[in-house]
């Protein structure tokens, strides 16, 4: 093996993922699991993600008003969101009435 052929590790796997198709799946599961982080307490107290399908995130709300209220915040959110991700994972945002999925506070 000559020194020219020699790859980085992150190179590799960078390479490695994109082949396989699964960067944009593990940018999506990054954002389920560092939601707190990404879209701040208070959203993460009454918001959660549930999934990301199409470009789509599916989030469950607490309430209509959470629903109406993030709703209002879409563009941030998706904007936040892309940015994070480094480029365009999601385009829309769904939301799910859920008040069972949240601890009353």
């Amino acid at each position: 093996m000559k020194k020219k052929d020699i790859v980085p590790f992150k190179a590799a796997l960078d390479n490695f993922l994109k082949e396989k198709k699964w960067s944009k799946k593990i940018k999506g599961y990054q954002i389920v699991s560092n939601w707190e982080n990404l879209a701040g307490k208070e959203i993460a107290r009454s918001s959660q993600p549930i999934k990301i399908q199409d470009k789509c995130l599916f989030l469950a709300v607490k309430s209509n008003v959470w629903a109406n209220e993030l709703n209002l915040r879409k563009g941030e959110l998706i904007e936040k969101i892309n940015r994070e991700a480094g480029e365009k994972i999601i385009s829309n945002i769904m939301f799910k009435i859920r008040r069972t999925q949240f601890k009353d506070n």
